[in-house]
């Protein structure tokens, strides 16, 4: 009964895909004030979930909305053959998912998320039911080893609007995202150049990916 109400809030009262940046907060900061995926310089994967009520919140304290997630991701952790806790632990391997920061004001809530590994993202929002994205595939990886999985035959485009060739995308220092889905990404690391079904590049650290396959290139 818990996790059917937990799940009832979050799609009822989520807002959507919510066409802000990550860089609000001003250089390369995660505001995390829309529901987005963050990839940081070293490709760690978190996520936030964010979401208005239409009514006054009367059912969950920021206590009581935390214990709801929490649930669920240690459901998550042990299927997945991890410790049954929420939340990471200094000097232990990350969790496959782990509660970073819950927040209630008003009729606003916030859950970030941190990932063990780009697939948990993922398998999280399946299990939970996530709408807030369509993402089906999320990969990281250095740029050359991401566009020879997949990427090398795509057309790129600078944030500019100026066309990229691929092969000089795979220099060391490059990083890449590959989303198939849409869904707000936004990276630690400043953008090189997006694939073409990536529908808007918002920010220098933003960009919002179409279905279908997007590579997103960073540095």
């Amino acid at each position: 009964m818990k996790k059917r109400k937990f799940l009832s809030c979050l799609i009822l009262g989520t807002a959507g895909l919510l066409m802000v940046s990550c860089g609000k907060l001003g250089g390369a900061k995660w505001a995390a004030d829309g529901n987005s995926i963050y990839v940081t310089k070293d490709l760690q994967v978190q996520s936030a979930m964010v979401f208005t009520a239409s009514e006054a919140n009367e059912l969950y304290s920021k206590e009581e909305l935390a214990a709801e997630a929490g649930e669920w991701i240690r459901d998550y952790n042990v299927a997945n053959g991890a410790e049954a806790i929420s939340e990471n632990t200094d000097g232990k391997a990350k969790l496959p998912v782990a509660l970073k920061a819950c927040s209630l004001e008003g009729q606003t809530g916030k859950l970030i998320f941190d990932y063990g590994s780009p697939s948990d993202f993922v398998g999280f929002a399946r299990e939970t039911g996530d709408t807030t994205h369509t993402v089906t595939t999320l990969q990281t990886g250095t740029a050359a080893a991401v566009l020879a999985a997949g990427g090398s035959e795509e057309s790129f485009t600078a944030p500019d609007g100026s066309t990229v060739e691929s092969g000089s995308l795979t220099k060391d220092g490059y990083q890449a995202v590959a989303v198939e889905g849409a869904a707000m990404v936004c990276m630690e690391g400043k953008l090189v150049a997006a694939s073409t079904k990536v529908t808007a590049v918002l920010d220098e650290h933003t960009v919002m990916t179409g279905e279908g396959m997007n590579y997103i290139i960073f540095k």
